[in-house]
């Protein structure tokens, strides 16, 4: 067996929603340049790929909570790459969805640090005891960085003269709808790996009725927003949404209400969240949580309040409306006194109990951890790559030059054309992956921000 290589200063970023994820991602890709580091960045199902493509030193996934992936990081562990996990979302209200995503279920993965966003998380790796020899640390939430000075700096504005109305940015949250039609056995396989597991997914048929009732009732509390012509409104729909229904409710409206609405489903939701003077939420969503912490008055909706879309403990920290036809004048009084003083301690307790320190520093927080855990690491042995490992490779470079990403293929928009509803899951997981270009861009960006002095 040849000797096992020196370790590069190398590292992979698994990136698994480019709308979500790719700055954030791409930010600590910058300090680990500035630390001397390589960093790469790919879609999540190049996760196997990336290993003899870039021979990194690390791989960083989202999550590892899928068998085929937690037996990947064990096969790493047994080469020396060394494996993290760098949460996309890491607020879980419900016991058993915390306990399920540190790992009650995946003990088998092998995971060497743990990038969470929160003590509770931290706490709940630990109380599993999940990988014992994992480092867990809780660094606040790295996407977050960009409310804060001078990351904030690179988020585009929208660039329309102002009205002089007050701006309310209108968020949607009815992602679960999208099941709604699908056949019974689709359905299932939608929430095969947690229905069994965890009680609060066990009634899921409801909990799609929810959100499918939810966006119907949406359109009464939107319809007064507008109705009362006094608010500039951008109606952002969740980027896991079929987005027809939005587009079609805009396209019908009038001219003289369409003046004073836009509607933005490609726009970085932190520049919409700090253009806007108000945020609306639709029950229990992130989007409320990052307008706190740009300090906006947010109003969160309330339709159905299945357990599974709606938490009680994210409710009391926000202003609720129960009745479209108080919408607008709640939009009103909460403009007039944004502070929102009869929830404002609650919500600072809440931003420290489930966002940690996230003060625009946390990117260059986790770069530094990854690069002492890099140089403090044994070389990984790359005589145990496998055939396998070179063909995907081969295939990544090939997609790579191409511009498309490696799980590109060639035929799937003739696919969903012809039958879309048995390919609509592909075709939206390829439409949110990165791609060459989208990385690109994301650096220029991203070293185009000049550091505050």
């Amino acid at each position: 067996m040849s000797e096992p290589s020196i370790p590069d200063r190398n590292v992979v970023i698994l990136v698994d929603n480019k709308i979500r994820d790719l700055d954030g991602a791409e930010l600590i890709a910058h300090h680990l340049r500035r630390l001397g580091i390589q960093c790469h960045l790919e879609p999540l199902e190049a996760f196997r790929a990336v290993l003899e493509t870039y021979r990194p030193a690390m791989i960083i996934f989202n999550l590892v909570t899928a068998s085929h992936i937690a037996s990947f990081t064990r096969r790493l562990h047994e080469m020396g790459v060394l494996t993290g996990v760098l949460l996309t979302e890491g607020i879980f209200y419900d016991p058993e969805t915390l306990r399920f995503n540190v790992g009650r279920f995946h003990r088998n993965a092998h995971v060497d640090f743990y990038f969470c966003w929160n003590e509770n998380y931290k706490k709940a790796l630990l109380d599993e005891g999940f990988n014992p020899d994992s480092t867990a640390v809780s660094v606040g939430v790295h996407r977050f960085d960009f409310y804060f000075k001078p990351w904030s700096k690179l988020i585009q504005r929208p660039a329309a003269e102002s009205s002089g109305r007050p701006k309310v940015l209108v968020c949607t949250n009815f992602f679960g709808g999208k099941y709604k039609g699908l056949p019974k056995k689709d359905l299932d396989k939608q929430f095969a790996i947690v229905a069994d597991r965890l009680p609060i997914y066990r009634n899921y048929e409801r909990s799609v009725q929810a959100h499918w009732k939810g966006r119907d009732r949406f359109f009464d509390y939107l319809n007064e927003l507008v109705d009362a012509d006094k608010f500039e409104v951008t109606l952002r729909p969740h980027p896991l949404e079929g987005q027809d229904v939005y587009s079609d409710w805009f396209a019908a409206l009038p001219p003289e209400k369409k003046r004073y609405v836009r509607y933005d489903n490609t726009s970085n939701i932190s520049g919409l969240i700090l253009d806007t003077d108000l945020e609306i939420s639709c029950e229990t969503c992130t989007t409320a949580i990052e307008s706190w912490i740009a300090g906006k008055p947010t109003i969160e909706l309330s339709f159905e309040r299945d357990p599974l879309w709606c938490h009680e403990i994210h409710s009391r920290a926000n202003v609720v409306c129960d009745d479209p036809k108080k919408l607008p004048a709640l939009v009103e009084a909460q403009i007039a006194n944004p502070t929102q003083p009869e929830v404002a301690a609650i919500r600072r307790q809440h931003i420290q109990d489930w966002c940690g320190n996230s003060d625009g520093s946390v990117c260059e927080r986790i770069a530094g951890i990854i690069a002492g855990a890099i140089d403090a690491k044994r070389p990984a042995d790359w005589s145990k790559l496998r055939f396998e490992d070179y063909r995907r490779a081969i295939k990544l470079r090939i997609y790579r030059a191409l511009g498309q990403a490696y799980h590109f293929d060639m035929m799937l928009w003739i696919k969903y054309l012809l039958f879309p509803r048995s390919y609509w899951t592909r075709q939206a997981t390829y439409d949110k992956s990165i791609k060459p270009s989208d990385v690109a861009a994301a650096r220029r960006r991203i070293e185009a921000v000049k550091p505050e002095k």
